[in-house]
């Protein structure tokens, strides 16, 4: 109980700080710490792991960005190398095999087969190799990088980290898109600015363009940034030589593809798989949503996936996976398992199929069909 008082005493300040803004945030930051203490208390009990059994499927593919040695000081984007082996180890603990793309196909349509899981990882974040690699070496772990032309090239507009950028370098920013001043006094208002801001352009291509010219103002370089994150072509190619790396497309621009024309997400998609086989000299087969929630990509979007040539491709929706995914293999689910400090319980809730459970509200155990 004091745990909810605590919050609503915080919410209540914020408020009196802000009345026109601070309902939106109270009631956004309500859902959340509801959501939270609801998945610990469910991936703490025993009740939890039996409630969830329907949902536990064949296999389960997690999902990771960048991997930080300083994940406050980069404002959790990401996670630390100790959370990816602890991971790892659960997984172990678990008895599924991580295996690649392709061998969780064959295993899906095996009923012999046993249970496996898939590690991937978005957006060709240069820490995968430096941080992430050498874990996934110490478990034989093969992973799978999920990488958009434009973070190679340099020419995506990669909003998030200008933001995160904007956060760490001011005291206080103006967003005027959003008719905000944004006061960034310390670590959790920054923190919590960053994520209002994200919650803020949804999947709007729109409101995402609308923060240029607070960067601009700012002096903030887009194409600087990816360049001090992202691996180039030439760390690209030496990356997947290596036999646990499978590279897979992920968009030429990395924007929202629903937003899209037909013409345009079709193009969006098919030239970042011929850029990364014609980078790789080899096949790309898998593909990822850049962003895979329901209002983000569905139907046309995967056929489109499929058109282009892709075997899988890969939301962010919540769920594991099950034989019938094998009838739409490019609208498969994936569970976050790369935000920061997540704790013990929220992994089990994703390693035991919990957190699809509770997601939708113990609903169909298969995510992606419709």
């Amino acid at each position: 109980m004091s745990y909810f008082v605590q919050n609503l005493r915080r919410f209540a300040g914020e408020l009196m700080e802000d009345p026109v803004g601070g309902p939106a945030r109270i009631s956004a930051a309500l859902k959340v710490k509801w959501k939270t203490g609801l998945e610990e208390t469910f991936g703490s009990s025993g009740m939890g792991r039996r409630l969830a059994a329907r949902y536990r499927g064949r296999g389960v593919v997690l999902m990771f960005h960048e991997i930080h040695e300083d994940v406050e000081g980069n404002l959790r984007m990401g996670c630390s190398p100790d959370q990816l082996r602890t991971v790892l180890s659960a997984l172990r603990a678990e008895g599924r095999d991580v295996i690649t793309p392709d061998e969780a196909m064959k295993r899906l349509a095996d009923p012999q087969a046993g249970d496996f899981a898939i590690m991937t990882f978005d957006d060709g974040y240069r820490d995968n190799r430096t941080l992430a690699l050498p874990i996934l070496e110490e478990f034989g772990a093969p992973m799978t990088m999920f990488v958009p032309t434009g973070m190679v090239t340099r020419e995506a507009y990669a909003w998030w980290l200008g933001l995160r950028a904007l956060f760490l370098s001011s005291d206080e920013v103006e967003i005027e898109a959003m008719e905000r001043r944004l006061t960034l006094a310390d670590a959790p208002s920054r923190n919590a600015a960053l994520r209002q801001v994200g919650l803020w352009i949804g999947t709007d291509r729109a409101r995402a363009d609308a923060l240029k010219p607070t960067f601009a103002r700012h002096s903030i370089s887009i194409p600087a940034l990816i360049d001090e994150v992202a691996m180039d072509e030439r760390e690209i190619r030496s990356f997947a030589a290596h036999p646990l790396v499978t590279i897979g497309g992920h968009t030429t621009s990395h924007t929202f593809l629903s937003r899209l024309d037909d013409a345009a997400a079709y193009r969006d998609i098919a030239d970042n798989k011929r850029y990364l086989e014609n980078l790789l000299d080899r096949p790309v087969r898998h593909f990822a949503y850049p962003y895979g929630t329901e209002g983000a990509c569905g139907k046309r979007e995967a056929e489109y996936v499929r058109a282009a040539g892709f075997e899988t491709g890969f939301t962010t929706r919540s769920g594991h996976l099950f034989p019938a995914h094998l009838s739409t293999p490019c609208l498969m689910p994936r569970e976050d398992a790369g935000f920061a400090h997540m704790s013990g319980s929220q992994l089990e809730n994703r390693l035991s199929g919990a957190r699809r459970a509770l997601v939708t509200q113990f609903g169909d155990p298969v995510a992606g069909l419709r």
